[in-house]
Formats: C-alpha cells, sequence, structure tokens
C-alpha cells in the first residue's frame, strides 16, 4: 500500500497555523488543506480533535494520517498506550469528521425499569439526553459504530467495532430498537475527542468519555454515562448518551460532578 506521505504534506507540533495547540496539518502538494488533528490542553483534561479540509484523502489514507498524528500527541504529552488500543481508539472518534450522516440507528435504554425487567420509563422525544446500548452512524459508503468499553470500574466510548452489532428482532426488557434517530447528520466537519486523564485521580492512563460531533448546522454530544432514573445520570457507566443540544450537558445534574470543558475554536 502505497504510503500517504506520496501524496501529502503534513506540518507538525508548534509549527502548525490553523491555530493555537499541539497539531498535524496535513495539505496536499499544492497546499490545499486536506485534515487536521490536535491536542488541545486548556481545560482539565486533553481533548483531541480532527477537522476535514478542503479535499479529502482516500479512507486509508486518512486512516493511516490519523493514528500517527495521535501517537504522536499522546506520547508528546507523556500518556502511555502501551497497547496501542488507546490510539485506535481515539483515531476511530476522530475519522468520524470524514464521514456524511445520513441515518442514525441503535438500541435504547428504558430511564427506569421495574420487576422483570420491564420498563416503566423511556426518554421523551424532545429529552435533554437519551441513553443507548450502542448506536450506528450511516453513510453513503461506510458506517461508524458507537459502544462503551470498560477499564476497571469505569466506562468510556468505544469506536472500535468488538462484536457485530444488530438490531434485535424483537424488543424486550429495558432495551427497544430505534431508527431514524434525530442526531447530527449530513457532513461531520470536526469532531472532539475527550480524553479524560483525571478522574477518580488519575493523572496519567485516561477514558475517553466524550465526543462531540460538529456537523453544518447542528452537533451531538456522546457521553459515557447511565441513567439509574428519570432524575438520576451517572457519568462513566455503561451506555451511550446522546445530547442534541451540547451546551445543556454544563445545565445538567450528573454523579460524579462533570468537569466542563470549552470546544476548540473550530468548534464553535
Amino acid at each position: 500500500m502505497t504510503d500517504w506521505r506520496s501524496l501529502w504534506d503534513a506540518v507538525v507540533a508548534s509549527d502548525v497555523s490553523a491555530r493555537d495547540g499541539l497539531g498535524w496539518e496535513f495539505t496536499s502538494r499544492t497546499g490545499e488543506p486536506a485534515w487536521a488533528v490536535f491536542r488541545e490542553d486548556s481545560g482539565p483534561f486533553p481533548v483531541f480533535s480532527a477537522a476535514r479540509g478542503h479535499i479529502m484523502p482516500s479512507a486509508d489514507d486518512l486512516a493511516a494520517m490519523t493514528r500517527e498524528a495521535v501517537a504522536d500527541l499522546l506520547a508528546a504529552a507523556g500518556l502511555a498506550d502501551r497497547h496501542g488500543w488507546i490510539t485506535e481508539n481515539i483515531s476511530a472518534a476522530l475519522l468520524l469528521a470524514s464521514m456524511s450522516v445520513e441515518s442514525w440507528e441503535g438500541v435504547e435504554w428504558a430511564l427506569e425499569s421495574g420487576p422483570d425487567d420491564v420498563a416503566i420509563a423511556w426518554a421523551e422525544p424532545d429529552a435533554a439526553r437519551t441513553p443507548y446500548a450502542w448506536l450506528r452512524a450511516i453513510g453513503a459508503d461506510a458506517s461508524a459504530e458507537v459502544s462503551v468499553y470498560q477499564d476497571d470500574a469505569l466506562f468510556g466510548l468505544c469506536f472500535i467495532p468488538t462484536v457485530e452489532l444488530r438490531l434485535p428482532e424483537f424488543d424486550s426488557g429495558s432495551l427497544r430498537s430505534r431508527r431514524g434517530i434525530s442526531l447530527v447528520r449530513g457532513p461531520i466537519n470536526q469532531v472532539e475527542v475527550v480524553y479524560d486523564t483525571v478522574v477518580e485521580g488519575r493523572h496519567d492512563a485516561g477514558l475517553v468519555s466524550e465526543v462531540l460531533l460538529h456537523g453544518d448546522y447542528a452537533s451531538t454530544l456522546l457521553i459515557a454515562a447511565e441513567a439509574y432514573s428519570r432524575h438520576e445520570w451517572h457519568l462513566f457507566d455503561e451506555s451511550v448518551v446522546a445530547l442534541t443540544e451540547p451546551n445543556t450537558a454544563d445545565a445538567l445534574a450528573w454523579i460524579p460532578e462533570r468537569h466542563r470543558w470549552r470546544p476548540t475554536e473550530g468548534g464553535r
């Protein structure tokens, strides 16, 4: 396979021009912006971002570019990734910035369940946040799945397919299939990935706790959390919670208290 360097140039670290921060800017041989991967350190934890440029490299080139940039930016921050899985997971999340999403589907969790796992309450259509066991973004030529992974007692967002996720033929208990979910659609122009290195006092290994997807006219925030009831939501837990109005996350109650972070300049 041809190396991406045969077609694309990269400017690395402090020489980048798009905005403050450490990153990789990829351009064509004629200087047209193609792709950018950054690490922002102004908040409580690193936030990685990827943004599309004027032209789009091939899927293979994008994947290789992103993995190399993320690995370098993790290492530059002293964040160990001995097995390479965190690099792959962050990269897979960032690559959603190369997608044009036509629809979303997934399996929704009930907000409350009674005896025998019978659902008592579901999120309303206009709810501020909705929990899912998993989600799938579907494009014309590709799809991307979002689930959760476990790290000790904590859960983070997983973008690496591990098992085949299928909508069940019949709904049962606290889970129901959903198609046509109203999340961000069209071109995803930028993705921001929270790599939480301070949860439970951690200072080295981190957790992919939130991902923010920016479209042309709307954004969607995904958080690893779980609804224990309609009024009790726990972070770092085992579902994917989707918010169609990301700014509302700061005003909602979470257990433990959620660290606020500021989207980068390109994500505003």
